[in-house]
């Protein structure tokens, strides 16, 4: 992606209690979460800002002060950032209404806060403007379309029908299945249509709306595209990014440890293991394919393979942990407990010893 898109505001919508990330979400927003090392959603600003904007407003709901502790006015990044609270849930289109105060009457980007894309966004701006679109919408391809909206468009690019989680009838024959993927172009006319102060969906009011008025574009994308709402999903992120799947953010190679965390010498950093701040690897324990929060702790001869572990997790001597086992924030793995996932350990909790 080239940098320079022409569009230099944007809306994070980082409102959601993130219900499918519990417990990892007991006690921090979705947003941010730690992707090896930096928060999920400092990982879009950068993206945001190597695409030129220099003006960034969350939109928030849940858990708000995380966030703005976190970035603050946006100077030290070179930055200006802005920040409003939903007072009740509002909806996507709500929430960016709820924003318009901090916005110049100006073109903005919008992105979903748990989508991690390397999206080329001026190419998106560019196909927003050539077709004078008053939305524009990224899309991006999946094998089945019911779970999501599908999104149809004509051979200009400008949507003609949306979806909704379509059944088998309503599925064309070698149609390309393309959904909404989470980041947008909006006019000051778009947003103008969304009433303020009122519970509106982006995707089920506003687009339909402006599709109605031919108003509404849509770019495809073969670009990376991941949505990071379940710990599955979140783990998969981690592996992608050492894949070297995502083209902004630069793989480490087959693991990613923090210079601040403490490997004993005879333990071994399996492929696809992300070892956070802090945390402590002990002797002759294995970490594979798994997230291991800040401040964690694997005891000697513990054993982590698929996991997602939370901050400050301990999980006790010659312990088993495999497959999908999410732990939240200072959750505890008894001595020798072997626990096998899909399983999910709350915050605080102690997994029992067998």
């Amino acid at each position: 992606m080239t940098d320079g898109a022409g569009v230099s505001q944007a809306v994070i919508l980082v409102g959601g209690q993130g219900t499918r990330m519990r417990p990892l979400t007991d006690t921090i927003p979705k947003p941010m979460l730690s992707l090896m090392g930096l928060p999920f959603v400092e990982r879009q600003v950068h993206h945001l800002q190597r695409a030129g904007v220099n003006r960034i407003v969350f939109s928030c709901g849940y858990r708000p002060r995380e966030i703005e502790e976190y970035f603050g006015d946006g100077s030290s990044r070179g930055l200006e950032m802005g920040y409003v609270v939903d007072p009740e849930p509002l909806g996507t289109a709500g929430a960016i209404a709820n924003a318009e105060d901090l916005l110049d009457p100006a073109d903005v980007f919008v992105l979903n806060g748990d989508i991690l894309t390397d999206l080329d966004l001026a190419a998106l701006v560019a196909h927003h403007r050539g077709l004078g679109a008053e939305a524009t919408i990224a899309l991006t391809p999946v094998d089945d379309p019911s779970a999501f909206g599908l999104v149809r468009t004509d051979a200009d690019g400008r949507v003609t029908e949306f979806v909704e989680k379509p059944g088998p009838d309503e599925l064309i024959a070698g149609e390309p299945y393309r959904i909404n993927a989470g980041t947008y172009v909006l006019t000051p006319a778009a947003r103008a249509a969304i009433p303020r102060g009122e519970q509106v969906s982006i995707e089920r009011d506003t687009f339909p709306l402006l599709a109605a008025r031919g108003g509404v574009g849509a770019l495809a994308s073969d670009c990376y595209w991941r949505d990071i709402g379940t710990p599955g999903s979140y783990l998969d992120a981690h592996l992608d990014v050492l894949a070297g799947r995502v083209a902004f953010i630069a793989s480490p190679g087959e693991a990613w440890v923090s210079p601040d965390a403490q490997v004993d010498s005879s333990a071994t950093i399996g492929a696809g293991a992300c070892v956070g701040p802090g945390a402590v690897i002990g002797p002759r324990a294995r970490a594979a394919a798994c997230v291991i929060g800040a401040g964690s702790a694997l005891g000697a001869d513990a054993q982590v393979d698929g996991a997602v572990l939370g901050r400050d997790v301990i999980v006790g001597d010659g312990a088993r942990v495999s497959g999908l086992v999410v732990a939240g924030d200072g959750a505890t793995i008894a001595p020798g407990a072997v626990v096998t996932g899909p399983e999910s350990i709350a915050t605080g909790a102690a997994a029992p010893a067998g």
